[in-house]
């Protein structure tokens, strides 16, 4: 990499998914095991880490995901139901951006092809070509608001609300920490 000159200013290195970069890597990487968990494809109870509710191994003394001691912190039999909330708070923020752009991008193909029906001067009237921009043209460009815009703003914002309602988590269990560390009440 060359480096900036001078007066000239480096690019700023990219750090993280999307340009953003979680104080819990954990959570990145337990998003699709929780959405496993949500979607009802893996059991509801078993051996889970006492800090960040990972499916553990029964030879597993410490967490493959946030290395968390099971001796430091005895393993739970269930994921609270709090922490599924959040995990599912990220995938629909996602899938709202994804699904918006993408609707974004079908809605801006739809106006061409009505603009080219119905005002489009010479060969750019001709219907044919009006519905051959609706189709390429709609498909393109829901993928470039959908999938390549959309997702990325969704990922940044899910993940960052995503985290910041752990941190709300992880303030609130540890300060109401019973035995064990496990929560007291529910809030």
């Amino acid at each position: 990499m060359a480096e900036a000159g001078p007066g000239e200013r480096a690019a700023p290195e990219v750090r993280g998914v999307a340009g953003y970069e979680s104080p819990y890597p954990y959570l990145d990487r337990l998003q699709p095991k929780m959405e496993e968990r949500l979607a009802r494809r893996v059991p509801a109870t078993g051996r889970f880490c006492g800090f960040c509710y990972a499916r553990l191994r029964a030879e597993d003394a410490v967490c493959p995901f946030c290395g968390t001691a099971t001796a430091a912190r005895p393993p739970v039999d269930e994921i609270p139901q709090e922490v599924l909330r959040l995990y599912l708070q990220k995938q629909k923020t996602e899938a709202r951006w994804v699904h918006g752009g993408a609707f974004f991008g079908l809605i801006l193909a739809s106006a061409l092809f009505l603009w080219m029906v119905i005002w489009g001067p010479g060969i750019l009237g001709h219907p044919a070509l009006a519905f051959g921009v609706l189709l390429l043209g709609g498909y393109v460009l829901a993928q470039l608001f959908g999938t390549f815009i959309g997702a990325q703003i969704g990922y940044r914002r899910g993940a960052r609300r995503r985290d910041e309602a752990w941190a709300a988590f992880l303030a609130q269990r540890e300060g109401s920490a019973g035995p064990g560390g496990e929560r007291s009440g529910a809030g």
